[in-house]
């Protein structure tokens, strides 16, 4: 039975009870001691790396490990374990033995993710990239391609002769990467019919692949059973959703982990950065303060549609903003959370909270938060960063901000504190939460359960969408040069009047500190940002 990466080290423990050990007999048709009357502790314990182990006496079993739970009576229960197989729980304390088991029960869930999605959710996401024009978007996404290709293919000392899985393969790219820098076998592991395609292109590009062996596993990661042999040497995927995590695919590849990569296994990414920025954008702002101008309407064939005007407003201001942010929008530094693939357990995803603390450059009406990415693939051979940052070349995910319906007015120097939390929900996404005041007053302004799952694709719906240089406006024209311009085009809306936003005094572009070499550019604190490219 394998262990997951990070389990070693002290454990804490939870939930135990005395237990006996049972095999069932299928001589005598009855569940039989496995050591006599011995009794042994069946512990939940968690590692100090954080995830969740099962201890039956001094033997340990990785939950991913734990394929089926039937609880029989109140006081016994069987479980299928992978390479033990079925074993038998006897407790004469029922009461306890039922709480342990509840619990056993729910932590084990976070390895069935797809059990717990409200279904329609489920079939919408594999409907979504079963489709080639999907799979088409994102492999066109130059820098996404390109850095994912340049990450496994200058490392071939972790993927010559190994043996790869390419969890969510889509179109199977990173499989057939894997396969040219050296894989001797790789398991393509895509549930929708995208599977289809994997198949085909393996087929016809045999030349183009090496040695390898292309398995294509056409089933969820969670339900796969006897399908993969052994452990892998490495895994690769691409889990990646706005925001870092939406979608929820990255509990997938931390699920592949635990059950199928090898003790020192190597994982492509291995680490995700999340940064997080106040930013002041009275052009967004105002746009979406005045997209509930049609339910000001008080006289539509006879009807006053303006009781509806407060529930307009909140609907626009809990989604996300998806586009390019203009680098000057950022009033402060940014900060960083760190998470590393390696160690972090399904269960602490369910909850992230993110506090904050951030020192305000100048005079300025804060209009909420945004946020970016960085994936790290950290190889033997070389270590490849990619970026979604403002000044770096831009991707299909391009970045994100949070809007608080009310800004805050803060002056230079003043320090914004507070927290951005993320509660996961079964549509496999996050509701957003932020919180924030200025330090040391009571003044303070919120944004509640924003919904992840919902963003407005700003870059496709407006023409005052900021457009990096290098990049096409999807309008087919250069984004407005002045924000006063920029302004004109939002207020002139039909039906009510929009707010009259300041304008607000915009800080120059908040750089990394030192060099760093991201998206394939070099990039100093003392240079301008890089230009973007699609």
């Amino acid at each position: 039975m394998g262990v997951p990466p990070g389990t070693t080290g002290t454990e804490t423990s939870e939930p135990e009870v005395l237990a006996q050990l049972c095999n069932f007999s299928a001589g005598e048709l009855k569940w039989v001691p496995k050591a006599g009357d011995a009794l042994v502790k069946a512990r939940l314990v968690r590692s100090s790396g954080g995830a969740r182990l099962l201890l039956l006496g001094e033997q340990k079993v990785a939950l991913a490990d734990v394929r089926m739970i039937t609880l029989l009576s109140p006081g016994f229960a069987t479980m299928q374990i992978k390479d033990v197989g079925h074993t038998g729980l006897r407790c004469e304390d029922e009461s306890a033995f039922t709480a342990f088991m509840n619990e056993l029960t729910k932590c084990k869930a976070d390895y069935e993710r797809f059990e717990q999605y409200d279904q329609s959710s489920v079939q919408s996401y594999f409907q979504y990239y079963a489709k080639l024009s999907n799979q088409q978007n994102m492999m066109q996404d130059a820098v996404r391609t390109s850095l994912y290709r340049q990450a496994i293919v200058s490392n071939p000392t972790d993927f010559g002769g190994a043996k790869v899985m390419d969890i969510g393969a889509g179109s199977g790219i990173l499989s057939f990467f894997s396969a040219q820098a050296g894989a001797a076998k790789v398991y393509a592991v895509e549930a929708s019919s995208a599977a289809d395609t994997v198949k085909a292109l393996a087929a016809s590009n045999k030349q183009n692949l090496g040695e390898a062996e292309i398995c294509v596993i056409q089933k969820p990661l969670e339900t796969i059973t006897d399908e993969v042999d052994g452990k892998v040497d490495v895994l690769v995927s691409e889990p990646i959703g706005t925001f870092l995590f939406n979608e929820r695919m990255i509990e997938s590849y931390i699920c592949a982990r635990d059950r199928f990569l090898k003790p020192g296994g190597k994982m492509f990414p291995n680490v995700g950065t999340l940064m997080i920025a106040p930013f002041s954008d009275a052009v967004l702002h105002a746009e979406q303060q005045s997209k509930n101008a049609f339910w000001k309407n008080t006289s539509f064939y006879g009807l006053d549609l303006s009781a509806a005007v407060p529930r307009s407003t909140k609907e626009h201001f809990t989604q996300p903003i998806v586009d390019y942010i203009d680098p000057g929008c950022l009033v402060s530094e940014y900060i960083t959370t760190r998470f590393d693939f390696a160690t972090v357990t399904v269960e602490s995803l369910q909850n992230i909270e993110i506090p904050f603390n951030f020192p305000i450059h100048q005079p300025c009406l804060v209009h909420g938060i945004a946020g970016w990415f960085d994936a790290l693939f950290e190889g033997t051979d070389s270590t490849v960063v990619l970026s979604t940052a403002p000044w770096c070349p831009g991707t299909h995910w391009y970045q994100i901000r949070f809007l608080l319906e009310t800004p805050l007015a803060v002056n230079a120097g003043q320090v914004l504190e507070g927290t951005l939390k993320m509660e996961a929900n079964n549509v496999q996404s996050y509701f957003i939460r932020i919180n924030m005041r200025i330090k040391g007053t009571n003044i303070e302004s919120n944004a509640q359960c924003i919904d992840l799952k919902d963003p407005e694709y700003r870059f496709f719906t407006s023409a005052s969408s900021y457009c990096p240089p290098g990049t096409a406006s999807a309008f087919g024209q250069p984004a407005a040069s002045t924000l006063e311009q920029a302004l004109a085009e939002v207020q002139a809306v039909p039906q009510g009047q929009p707010l009259q936003p300041q304008q607000p005094q915009h800080a120059p572009p908040v750089k990394p500190s030192g060099d760093a070499k991201v998206n394939g550019s070099r990039y100093t604190a003392r240079s301008r940002s890089p230009a973007r490219t699609r």
